[in-house]
Order: structure tokens, then sequence, then C-alpha cells
């Protein structure tokens, strides 16, 4: 998944001024508002927070309240499950009707 990094390494799902690129399997099946909650150090990169301490990456962690990310991530699996499994009852009703088609 192609994510853009700001100075701090906070995530972003979309490309802007100011950002970096990077490429990333961490996010996979996030929603995108859950994505834009971390900070990702790619690997080779370091990041020094606010009171000196250095974190090196390969390194993915929240910055917003965990409750938060979960909260949202929690809608997006719910929206896409609904979709997919009007997606799949569609498909049954097809044949279905298919079915029904030749049989008269």
């Amino acid at each position: 998944m192609r994510i853009y990094l700001d100075e701090g390494f906070r995530c972003h799902v979309s490309p802007g001024v100011g950002l970096t690129a990077a490429e990333t399997d961490l996010f996979e099946g996030k929603a995108p508002e859950a994505v834009a909650g971390y900070r990702y150090i790619p690997a080779g990169k370091r990041w020094v927070r606010g009171d000196g301490r250095v974190f090196s990456g390969e390194m993915a962690a929240p910055w917003k309240p965990w409750a938060e990310l979960d909260a949202v991530q929690r809608a997006y699996e719910r929206t896409r499950n609904e979709e997919l499994t009007a997606a799949m009852a569609e498909m049954v009703e097809e044949v279905y009707r298919r079915d029904m088609a030749e049989m008269e």
C-alpha cells in the first residue's frame, strides 16, 4: 500500500505538498481514516520524539487515541462486510433467476 508521510512520519492516504511516498503492507485492509491516525517510520529511517527518544524503522504506532482508531476500523469493516453480503446475495439471486428461467 502506498502511503504518504509528513516530516513527523504521520501517515496520509493521499499525496500532498511536503509529503513523501512510502510503500508498506502494514496497513492493508485498514480504513483510510484509521491509517491517518498512525505514524510510520520506514526501514532505515528514524524519528526523534519531542522528549528526545529515538524510534527506528520499520515501525508503526498510533498517534491518535487507540479507541478512536479501533472504532473507525470496526465501522469500516462492518460497511465492507455489508457490501460483500449484498454482493453475494445478488449473485445467489441471479443464479436462482437463471435456474428458474431454465425450468420454465
